[in-house]
């Protein structure tokens, strides 16, 4: 991205544990940035929270993955492990339903991290934008322990992008 930055967005993480790049992931999709940018969290817990308020647009059926938009106009796909489909919801359990309206710090889902390892899966959760334009990008950051709720990254919104 280049051009004259107007803006930017604080992004706080709906994960607790060590923050790193989408490039970290152990999954082409996520780490090639195929599903969107974003960032990834190695979590020391099992809870992921709303990072804004916002509604929840859809909860997979296996309870895994979630989308929601928050009141700045934000897609976030959260998506929780790699291959974590394959549980069938096994070890994952949602406390939200689609279309459910969420306030900061709301309990979204919570998953069992031993049952993942067990299945000999990566629990790595994926917080990855998916409707972001040319013009916005994430800004580079240092991987770090964060909580939920803590700032994770910031979108910065350019005027124009020059290719």
């Amino acid at each position: 991205m280049n051009g004259e930055i107007l803006n930017s967005l604080e992004i706080c993480s709906p994960f607790t544990g060590e923050l790193h790049p989408l490039e970290d992931v152990p999954d082409e999709v996520f780490s090639g940035k195929t599903a969107g940018d974003g960032f990834c969290v190695f979590p020391t817990d099992g809870i992921v929270r709303a990072p804004a308020d916002g509604i929840i647009n859809l909860v997979f059926d296996t309870k895994h993955a979630l989308v929601m938009t928050d009141t700045d106009g934000v897609e976030y796909l959260f998506h929780i492990g790699i291959d974590t489909v394959k549980l069938n919801g096994r070890g994952f359990t949602a406390h939200v339903e689609t279309e459910t309206p969420v306030k900061k710090g709301a309990l979204l889902l919570t998953f069992a991290k031993d049952v993942i390892i067990a299945a000999g899966l990566s629990p790595v959760c994926v917080c990855v934008f998916t409707d972001l334009t040319d013009n916005v990008a994430v800004a580079p950051f240092t991987p770090r322990a964060l909580k939920a709720g803590d700032t994770a990254i910031r979108l910065i919104y350019a005027e124009e992008v020059y290719g």
